[in-house]
């Protein structure tokens, strides 16, 4: 049936493209079937504390429908991530179950087998959400202090559901992205010329002069005339968003249809507010729909929000048509399909909408895409925004929709977003053997040289050939391992291997620091109390069983995350790198070939799951994410649009018009490689302000406070960033800003636990005891100032007048260190940025990139823990 499909895109070999397509795209399949079944269990269940929350000032519902919840990190967990509330505040997610405390069932371990209980006396529905603060309206008052959440695996089903259409079903307007599974030296790209546009045809880019435009401009007649791709990128405040927005008003006055996605809410707003800016004189063009719920959508963008628009809009109508005499019979009849309901208005919206937006999967719930359940390309062009965080099979759902692909954003700011469990579980498909696997993690925690992280390990083993694959691998791997059944000085070894009973019998002569227990059933109870007093002992409380694949898992991430890191080779007096720390230790924990498992075999399976869950589509189309070896022939794909092709349709937007030229100064020599982020020479006329507490624009304020671990925050840093705000509102409540708007301060962390303390310090100086994100200085009707909390990975696509950032950790980390994380952190500030951390210690993370900056950035003054400050 599918090859029916394929005679019908008039290629003179169909059998070979879907051959193609077939095995190009198995890879993807394999991940996603594999990351749903593990989504599906109980192990992926997560887990957080509640309390009773706060309204928030828009709410609509009224109390008596249903009771609000404030969302917070269990008290085991108090570092629970960012993606965890991201979970429970997803849009598709209709219901929440209590945990009670006394239930056997519930474990409080995330990874336990066990069988959760989901009964319906445990269900609360959610009524409504509030992304901002994480709150959650549900039916009732939960019992209990926590709530579970089984994943929704809704995303993983359309991408797959996406995937199998380009498989079997394509449509002729799918040839270009069928031909990105063919091989480059087949595959043909057809050239052509940029539209030409006269220069009183340009809408928003009207000004030539401006530096920059030239660049916009061309990726906008690019994007015209391009029979499949086009490709912008762009560093932050290049105009990238006002470039789109020149796009669509050109492909409305065309008379044609677009549709805009992106993976967060925030990007999709951010195009449709300045687009239809009351400033914008050609906002009549267009007749946007908003696809998402209320909540997920901004103020500015709120109006034409479908559901909100379809009110308006009837109610509208309703006013104009009601009560008045001699309507014609067309008006009659409009009328009294207007009083049965939304639909009529719903269907006349839809159809005159010439750009819909909505996120890539949130868009799955047009009306008519809804209702089809099929792949009809309905859009002429799909243009994806912030597509340095959007993967392939991601972009592949709304790509299906569209004829034509605009691909827009930043390799050097923040890739997509990587589950780490859902990599780990495609990770362990990777090696069957669970002994071979446990060998690998137990010889390799065994063998750290950080005591930290050193475990001894005691392995419960009946088999021969296990017993010979952890004696293979410790061997290899240079890890002293003793028999229990046999060895005479057990006490000293790191790791211990025999049967349960021998294990047993010599209890006492095994080693005081074990840490890690494996064994099948319960027995061995005393040594598994005994590893547990040890890492309390050691200040480690209670840890988590390593796994093999997991760990594989988080390093290839951090691996990836470091991909445009400075390398250099590590050498007498230098420090290794965090590539080549992390390339090592991945290199560690593969199974020696001595253990009998094929070792080339099994890295290239683990790289083949590297190479779906991390590239974007951006990054593969741009440059291509390495070639799998065993891939014959290189595709667009594995190694990019062919050069030829991709001189026609790629676009770098070369110029900042954001932040003050200090502020630009360090990314643009160290992130860019002075390729891009170049600084008008206006900007510094364009930026000047009397705000004169600091003598440069980029600071760093040395506080050596002290770091919690436990919870990631560091009180003395809080108190700094407070100090900060302070000196600013005292000037901003004397200074309005020149559009008579508040003066826009944020306050960034890498740390939710760093969020969370500044928060306190916040709402005691504020007096807004119940904010979560957003605080204001001065009346409420004409506030002087604005505070946005935020941690920095939620805060790309935002800027603010004054950027204060909080490092907490007292250590330079793999987290820290990421380019594309510190890059997103460096450039959200319009006029100054302030860094406040312990200078010393991030120095020591040279030759990275946060090394380099800890080294160069100006250092403005030195804050002790005690508080006090002294210039430097």
């Amino acid at each position: 049936m599918a090859l029916l499909h394929y005679n019908n895109l008039d290629v003179a070999r169909p059998d070979i493209l879907l051959k193609n397509a077939f095995y190009g795209l198995k890879t993807f399949h394999d991940f996603l079937r594999r990351t749903k079944d593990y989504m599906e269990g109980d192990a992926a269940v997560k887990r957080l504390a509640w309390k009773a929350g706060t309204p928030p000032d828009d709410d609509q519902t009224g109390s008596p429908r249903g009771f609000w919840i404030q969302l917070e990190e269990p008290r085991d967990r108090p570092n629970e991530p960012e993606s965890t509330f991201r979970a429970f505040m997803d849009e598709n997610v209709r219901d929440v179950f209590e945990r009670i405390a006394d239930d056997p069932d519930a474990s409080a371990d995330r990874r336990s087998t066990g069988r959760k209980k989901f009964a319906d006396d445990r269900r609360l529905n959610v009524l409504d959400r509030d992304p901002e603060t994480s709150q959650l309206l549900v039916d009732r008052r939960p019992k209990g202090e926590e709530l579970l959440l089984r994943p929704n695996t809704l995303t993983l089903l359309r991408q797959a559901q996406a995937l199998q259409a380009l498989q079997n079903a394509p449509l002729p307007s799918h040839r270009p992205l069928l031909r990105l599974t063919e091989s480059t030296e087949h595959a043909r790209w057809p050239s052509f010329e940029p539209a030409r546009i006269e220069s009183d045809g340009w809408m928003v880019l009207t000004d030539e002069m401006r530096p920059g435009t030239d660049e916009q401009r061309r990726f906008v007649q690019i994007a015209l005339a391009t029979p499949d791709f086009v490709l912008l990128e762009g560093p932050p405040g290049s105009g990238k968003t006002t470039a789109i927005c020149e796009l669509v008003l050109q492909l409305a006055r065309q008379g044609k249809r677009a549709l805009l996605c992106a993976s967060t809410h925030v990007a999709v707003d951010n195009v449709l507010e300045r687009l239809m800016d009351e400033r914008n004189l050609h906002r009549d063009l267009v007749i946007p729909v908003r696809i998402g719920e209320r909540r997920n959508v901004s103020e500015k963008a709120a109006p034409w929000q479908l559901e909100r628009f379809v009110k308006t809009e009837r109610e509208r109508l309703l006013r104009h048509l009601d009560g008045r005499r001699g309507l014609s019979d067309s008006q009659q009849a409009l009328l009294e399909e207007l009083r049965n309901g939304p639909t009529a208005i719903e269907r006349m919206v839809l159809d005159a909408a010439n750009l819909v937006c909505g996120t890539t999967i949130g868009i799955l719930q047009h009306p008519d895409i809804k209702a089809s359940g099929h792949a009809a390309a309905n859009f002429d062009v799909l243009i994806v925004d912030e597509a340095s965080k959007t993967t392939f099979q991601e972009f592949l759902v709304p790509a299906l929709l569209a004829k034509r692909w605009v691909v827009v954003g930043d390799p050097k700011q923040l890739s997509p977003y990587v589950d780490d469990a859902a990599m780990a579980v495609n990770v362990e498909a990777c090696l069957g053997d669970e002994h071979t696997r446990n060998a690998c993690i137990d010889v390799f925690m065994a063998s750290q040289e950080d005591p930290r992280k050193r475990r001894v390990a005691v392995v419960s083993i009946n088999e021969a050939k296990a017993m010979g694959v952890y004696a293979a691998q410790a061997a290899a791997r240079g890890v002293v391992l003793a028999d229990a059944s046999n060895d005479a000085a057990i006490w000293s070894a790191a790791v211990v291997a025999g049967a349960a009973t021998h294990l047993e019998r010599r209890i006492e002569e095994l080693p005081l620091d074990v840490a890690t227990v494996r064994h099948a059933g319960d027995g061995l109870a005393t040594l598994r109390r005994r590893a547990d007093a040890w890492l309390r002992i050691s200040g480690r409380e209670r840890e988590e069983q390593p796994e093999w694949a997991a760990e594989i898992a988080w390093r290839i991430a951090r691996l990836y995350e470091q991909r445009f890191a400075h390398e250099i080779e590590p050498g007498e007096g230098k420090r290794r790198s965090t590539s080549h720390r992390l390339r090592n230790q991945i290199e560690q924990l593969l199974p020696a070939s001595d253990t009998g498992a094929d070792t080339e075999r099994v890295w290239g399976e683990i790289d083949r799951v590297r190479r779906v869950a991390l590239p974007s589509i951006l990054e593969s189309l741009r440059q291509g994410f390495e070639r799998d070896p065993q891939g014959k022939k290189p595709t667009a794909l594995s190694d990019g649009l062919p050069a030829s092709a991709l001189r026609l349709r790629h676009v770098l937007l070369s110029t900042q018009h954001r932040m003050h030229p200090e502020i630009a100064a360090f990314p643009h020599e160290h992130i860019y490689a002075g390729e891009a982020l170049f600084t008008p020479e206006h900007m510094a006329d364009e930026r000047a302000w009397s705000f004169r507490r600091h003598a440069h624009r980029a600071v760093w304020l040395d506080v050596r406070g002290s770091f919690n671990g436990r919870f990631n925050s560091n009180s003395a840093e809080a108190t700094a960033v407070i100090d900060e705000l302070k000196a600013f509102d005292t000037w901003a409540a004397q200074n309005p800003r020149r559009d008579g708007q508040p003066w826009e301060a944020a306050v960034l962390t890498f740390y939710r636990g760093q969020e969370r303390e500044i928060r306190s310090h916040l709402r005691r100086w504020t007096q807004h005891g119940s904010g979560m994100r957003h605080f204001t200085r001065g009346p409420k009707a004409k506030s002087h100032l604005t505070i946005e909390l935020c941690t920095v990975d939620r805060f790309q696509g935002h800027e603010a007048d004054l950027v204060i950032l909080s490092f907490a950790s007292a250590r330079p980390t793999s987290f820290l260190e990421t380019p594309n994380r510190l890059n997103v952190a460096l450039t959200r500030a319009r006029y100054q940025r302030i860094v406040v951390g312990d200078r010393h210690a991030m120095k020591r993370a040279q030759p990275s990139v946060l090394g380099v900056f800890a080294e160069q950035e100006v250092w403005d003054a030195q804050i002790k823990k005690a508080g006090g400050t002294h210039a430097s």
